[in-house]
């Protein structure tokens, strides 16, 4: 037994002293070396421990196999420092005597991990022969290693590209468990097991990604291969501390079902289902105008390690997006409590931030809360709330846009120091069906048929104040065709439907200093062929509508405007009311607006219509009316009084009749235009002075 004991003494020194560093030089092909300050072995508890492990690669050796085309150089080189490893319950006999290496728990505390990337040097191989190769050079002359758990703790790890230097990422505090861990001839064919073991987890304080220059951020990553699911707390990325233009942080993410095929760093990243809680995202555009004429270069997606990448979900519950612009004094574009889901996406680096990514997407649905922006001069917020879009359907559904005025009618015009037209906007109930996702993306609208209902518009203007004068000089773009064009926005929708719609234009007179309200109620208005691209010759929009005028009086209509001379801002508009009208209806706009009071008078119908362009209109009015008699007013604090020898005479001008038949009067209306007024006030005008041809006799 002594004998027995002794030999047991000898083999073990040597085998721990000498044939473990030369093992690993041989099985690595004299590309590693190890080292270590000490080796001891506690006989009574079993336990093993190592201090000051060096494990090294040999860069060296490396460059010369690879100079040498030799198939053995790897792709990855480790240098490895571990401060203390213990293995508990290490049964050195059978090692030696069974060629068995066996433990209850490997511990390796504290090791410091250089990754170097050799890219190019892994070759294609059968995932199953490499499996076998791998098993042959762990186990070599052993006929089975097995340890209960193998736990790494405290790990910090560098991974960088031998050639460029460049980091490609940092891990700290990282810890890896390995559980039924078990090498042999046997476990070799088990294919529930991962790197020779049960499961796999894999916890990290931080993760750094990138060089110097270009480095995100990840924290309290989680992974483990029971639930196949890796988790973050929080992804961020900051391009702005070096002259980028965004940063982002993720919170709360998810990825489940993670394949990754393929050499490090030419390798297919596969993932079944990835989920985000809350996230944000800042852009800065500098508003160089000389950059934005530039042709943009399109920025590809892959442009790291990965060659193909495929996602069957991504889905993230709330984002916030913020658009800022420096040197102006603009407020930032809010998006708010972003939601959207993407499926079955496959992309390769052939892929490009472009309008062709959406064609690889099979459908992409987007939920948004809100999106808003302030206008520079602070007068407006403009909020789009309730968007959901789905490319494999190519709807678009949009609960309501608004252009929100931020003062009441006193202080808005007070600021603007200017008559100006003050809009409140609300267009509710937006669907848009056959959209065209891939223009979206390039920032054009294509949509086959667009309808909205319970809508709003509302349009004030305080004729108290000045006219801008100034700035308004030359041709103003008012007209429908030429507004849509001032965004630089490529727009072609076939059809568009407003239901239920209400239309105010109201306006405050500078001698009564009330204001009257012409609306039209419970409108229903189509739209055909908005369009803002190169418009064939005798190309038009077209517009017809039914609503109630001042809410009572039923009337139809439309316009065509020209789109191939839209710069001239030719249209032609029509209207007609064919039920008789109580004309005292109308003191609700004439007193108002005219100091004019209708006492009484019926208006048997209207037929309008005018052509015109930016300068002047050419309209006519057919108006049949009876018993028409009015009074002339004049403004007593806050009531009207009657100016009595003028009103006399008023009503000696006016023609008190216009009765159907051949004798009938019809308004002959040739206006030059108020270039300082809106496109409503010129038809107003129009049909205002068409009525005064009718009714007034010209003396």
């Amino acid at each position: 037994m002594l004998t027995g004991y002794t030999f047991y003494k000898i083999k073990k020194h040597a085998f721990l002293d000498h044939q473990l560093k030369d093992l690993v030089k041989d099985k690595t092909h004299e590309l590693y070396n190890i080292n270590y300050d000490s080796i001891s072995v506690d006989e009574v508890g079993g336990d093993l421990y190592i201090k000051n492990i060096y494990i090294k690669g040999d860069t060296a050796r490396q460059l010369e196999m690879i100079n040498n085309r030799d198939t053995n150089a790897a792709a990855v080189i480790f240098d490895i420092y571990i401060p203390m490893l213990k293995v508990v319950n290490f049964k050195t006999a059978r090692a030696l005597l069974a060629k068995q290496l066996e433990c209850s728990e490997i511990i390796i505390s504290n090791p410091s991990v250089q990754v170097y990337l050799f890219p190019g040097q892994a070759k294609p191989k059968d995932s199953k022969k490499q499996q076998e190769e791998l098993y042959k050079q762990i186990v070599g002359k052993f006929k089975l290693i097995k340890a209960d758990s193998v736990s790494v703790l405290n790990s910090v790890v560098t991974t960088s590209d031998f050639f460029t230097k460049e980091v490609k990422f940092r891990t700290f505090n990282t810890t890896i468990g390995l559980s039924h861990v078990a090498i042999d001839s046997t476990y070799n064919q088990d294919t529930s097991r991962t790197l020779f073991c049960k499961e796999i987890t894999i916890t990290s304080d931080k993760v750094i990604l990138g060089d110097k220059k270009n480095t995100a951020e990840v924290t309290q990553a989680t992974f483990d291969t029971r639930s196949k699911i890796v988790a973050f707390s929080s992804f961020s990325y900051d391009a702005f501390k070096n002259d980028g233009f965004f940063k982002t942080k993720l919170e709360g993410i998810s990825i489940e079902g993670i394949e990754w095929k393929g050499p490090v760093e030419n390798s297919d990243l596969i993932i079944d289902k990835a989920v985000i809680n809350k996230g944000e995202l800042e852009t800065l555009d500098d508003g160089n105008k000389e950059n934005k004429n530039k042709p943009k270069k399109e920025s590809r997606i892959l442009t790291g390690w990965i060659k193909n990448f495929a996602l069957n979900s991504l889905k993230v519950k709330s984002v916030n997006y913020i658009s800022r612009t420096t040197g102006d004094k603009k407020k930032p574009f809010i998006v708010k409590n972003n939601q959207f889901s993407i499926r079955h996406i496959n992309i390769d680096r052939t892929s490009a931030f472009n309008n062709k990514l959406i064609s690889q997407a099979k459908e992409i649905e987007l939920n948004n809360d809100e999106i808003s922006v302030r206008s520079g001069d602070n007068l407006y917020e403009y909020k789009v709330t309730g968007i959901k879009l789905n490319t494999r359907t190519k709807n678009i559904n949009i609960k309501s846009f608004r252009v929100i005025p931020q003062l009441n009618e006193a202080a808005f015009v007070e600021k603007a120091h200017y008559q100006t037209d003050r809009l409140d906007i609300t267009i509710n109930n937006i669907n848009c069906t056959n959209a065209d996702p891939e223009k979206l993306v390039k920032g054009e609208i294509d949509i086959e048929t667009l309808s909205s209902s319970r809508n709003i518009i509302k349009d004030f203007r305080d004729l108290s104040y000045p006219i801008d004068s100034i700035s308004k000089q030359g041709q103003q773009m008012t007209y429908p065709q030429q507004i849509i064009r001032i965004p630089g926005v490529v727009i072609k929708i076939n059809k568009a439907i407003f239901d239920n719609t209400y239309i105010e234009y109201k306006e405050k007179n500078a001698i009564s200093k009330n204001s009257g309200r012409v609306r039209f109620s419970n409108s229903y208005i189509t739209f055909h062929n908005i369009s803002t691209g190169k418009a064939k010759k005798g190309e038009k929009m077209t517009v017809n509508f039914k609503s109630n005028f001042l809410d009572k009086i039923p009337m139809t209509g439309g316009f065509t405007f020209s789109l191939d001379q839209w710069q001239k801002g030719i249209f032609t508009a029509e209207a007609s009311v064919t039920n008789p009208v109580d004309a005292t209806m109308l003191n609700q706009l004439t007193e108002p607006m005219s100091l004019m009071k209708v006492e009484k008078g019926e208006i048997k119908s209207v037929k309008f219509y005018m052509k015109a362009d930016t300068n002047t209109s050419y309209g006519t009015l057919v108006m049949p009316y009876e018993n028409l008699k009015i009074s002339l007013l004049k403004k007593q604090g806050n009531e009207y009084g009657k100016k009595g020898i003028i009103s006399l005479f008023a009503n000696i001008i006016v023609k008190n009749n216009n009765k159907e038949g051949d004798n009938m009067r019809t308004g002959k209306v040739v206006l030059t235009r108020n270039r300082y007024r809106s496109f409503f006030n010129f038809i107003w005008m129009t049909i205002f002075k068409g009525i005064k041809d009718i009714g007034v006799l010209k003396i």
